[in-house]
């Protein structure tokens, strides 16, 4: 029995997807806590999960808290979902790069960058007040930048951290339908940082299938799939990765964008919020499932059950490097294949780099570095620096014109 998993974050209008997986996949835990900030939203959503926890039988209470330490305490399993200034903040984050002559992103590039320097002091704190009241507990991260509020956990404080994406799932179970396999049959040899991941192999009954189902690839026309990168490398990269190698053309349509995907998500979070203030709701609305956040049921859940479990379990998970990629340092953030049971998450040892990620890879790690670092000791020096070598931004120039534009308009302090 589980007595308690924590949600930091737990206000989301998308959470009560994450309860709906608990019941269906019939999580033993007693109770499930949702922390946020003071206010309605967090009363909306909290009182609106337990109506599914009744009606559907299910025998866990769903309790909500604005205190951290009397929400994390006791609790085997703390999500990490927290979204620092709300979705009006991912919007600066994927609007105003773009003005700039840059990729827009939450997670990559600058505007991965201006959400670290808004995000890490608030994690760092959180942390601090959960190494005094629990220090043993599982801190799972959902929040982006996911692999620099990883490394800032790693290397700052004594939490037992995993970082987890629905991206490397996604594609795992992509290519066991192009395979015709069961995905638990197959093996991948996975390389990435979050969101620049690649499977450079496919084994099948220890025996590699790569080239057939590269062959494959090139028959039939598969969605999500950068034919282009596959063709170009032999290797397949997952969605995100291709922004990298697509910059001019990614830039082009947000350019012309009429909506950015932040602003859909924004108005749609005022209308779900809407419907939860309805004390007869008991089903998940439509437009909250519109979002398909499958990330739940398919990648928190198992994750959860496979550390419950007595056997292994093949996952893809952000953690320390240690030598799995030997081209990373120790201390950087990876995505790898790792091992995970009850007995805890053993990481895979991963070997060389590609030769072409080498240098695009060892850039961004510096990079991510120099942000823990900027924000760790409030230095505009280092800031800049992140920026300037990140390999998603053009010129030192830019550069500075970003990092002054977000000093203002996020408040940062840095000297």
């Amino acid at each position: 029995m589980i007595e308690r998993i924590t949600i930091l974050g737990g206000s989301s209008v998308y959470t009560p997807e994450l309860v709906l997986s608990i019941i269906s996949r019939n999580l033993n835990v007693k109770e499930v806590v949702l922390f946020g900030q003071e206010g309605r939203k967090l009363e909306l959503v909290a009182n609106f999960c337990q109506r599914l926890m009744k009606k559907s039988g299910f025998p866990a209470i769903v309790t909500a808290s604005t205190d951290v330490r009397e929400a994390v305490a006791g609790a085997k399993y703390i999500l990490n979902h927290i979204r620092v200034g709300g979705m009006q903040a991912r919007m600066r984050d994927e609007m105003l790069p773009p003005k700039h002559g840059m990729v827009g992103d939450e997670n990559l590039g600058a505007g991965g960058f201006s959400n670290a320097m808004r995000t890490l002091p608030v994690i760092f704190e959180m942390a601090e007040q959960i190494e005094a009241v629990n220090p043993d507990a599982t801190f799972i991260n959902l929040t982006n930048p996911m692999g620099i509020v990883v490394e800032g956990l790693i290397n700052y404080t004594n939490l037992n951290v995993v970082g987890v994406c629905d991206l490397p799932g996604t594609y795992t179970r992509k290519i066991a339908r192009v395979l015709q396999e069961n995905v638990e049959s197959l093996k991948f040899d996975y390389v990435g940082l979050n969101h620049l991941g690649w499977i450079q192999d496919v084994k099948l009954d220890k025996h590699s299938c790569m080239s057939h189902l590269l062959e494959k690839l090139e028959s039939q026309s598969e969605e999500g799939f950068d034919y282009e990168l596959i063709e170009l490398f032999r290797m397949i990269p997952t969605r995100h990765t291709g922004i990298f190698f697509h910059r001019a053309e990614v830039l082009k349509k947000q350019k012309a964008c009429s909506r950015f995907r932040a602003e859909v998500l924004h108005d749609a979070e005022k209308r779900i919020l809407k419907l939860y203030e309805d004390e007869h709701l008991n089903e998940v609305p439509d437009l909250t499932r519109q979002r398909n956040a499958v990330w739940y049921e398919e990648t928190i859940l198992p994750l959860i059950e496979a550390m419950e479990d007595d056997s292994e379990h093949d996952v893809i998970l952000c953690v320390r490097n240690d030598g799995c990629i030997r081209d990373l340092p120790d201390n950087s953030s990876v995505e790898i294949p790792t091992k995970v049971s009850n007995k805890g998450v053993v990481p895979r040892k991963v070997g060389s780099l590609p030769r072409f990620l080498r240098g695009v890879f060892l850039a961004a790690k510096e990079s991510d570095r120099l942000t823990v670092e900027a924000v760790r000791h409030r230095s505009k020096e280092y800031a800049l620096q992140a920026l300037t070598i990140n390999p998603f931004v053009p010129s030192l120039e830019i550069a500075k014109s970003y990092l002054d534009r977000i000093i203002k308009d996020e408040q940062i302090e840095l000297h």
